[in-house]
């Protein structure tokens, strides 16, 4: 434990919060319910409300998440940071709108569905990355198969190692 770094129970903190962020953003937004014709200029406002302080808070959330993702991958060689974002970001992006565009567009769910089965392993290999990027084992970054909350997880652990790694010549 003596090799944690000081403000690294900051980052937790961060990346918790921007969790909760998008959680409390994305329910915002499903009480919007845009797909509802209302007459009433109440309704109305309702909706946007739920929507935009949907989207802020989601965003908010992202931007908290995302900073304690990249104040965590400082250390790492720039290879692996890069592999990381790369794997983690895509098999996000993947999964989000696999998740979501069914239920905004006329997208099929068995295309949500894939596309949530198709960033699967891009969002592993990103964990795995990051896994070995903190000095762990590898397969830790097996916990990326819990998506976003496994991924949490990896956040959590604390590194390895006390000093930055060189850059690798991959």
């Amino acid at each position: 434990m003596s090799n944690i770094p000081k403000n690294y129970w900051r980052v937790v903190v961060f990346a918790f919060v921007g969790l909760a962020l998008v959680c409390a953003g994305l329910s915002l937004a499903a009480l919007s319910n845009p797909t509802r014709f209302s007459l009433s200029v109440a309704d109305d406002r309702s909706i946007h409300f739920f929507a935009f302080s949907g989207l802020a808070c989601t965003l908010a959330g992202i931007g908290m998440f995302l900073w304690a993702v990249r104040h965590t991958t400082k250390s790492m060689p720039a290879q692996r940071q890069r592999n990381v974002n790369i794997g983690v970001g895509l098999g996000f992006a993947l999964q989000f709108s696999g998740l979501f565009l069914p239920d905004i567009s006329r997208v099929p769910t068995e295309i949500g569905l894939a596309l949530v089965l198709c960033g699967l392993p891009a969002f592993v290999w990103g964990a795995m990355n990051y896994s070995e990027g903190k000095g762990h084992s590898r397969w830790f970054g097996m916990l990326g198969l819990l998506g976003i909350l496994g991924f949490i997880a990896l956040i959590v652990l604390p590194p390895q190692q006390s000093e930055p790694v060189p850059n690798e010549g991959r």
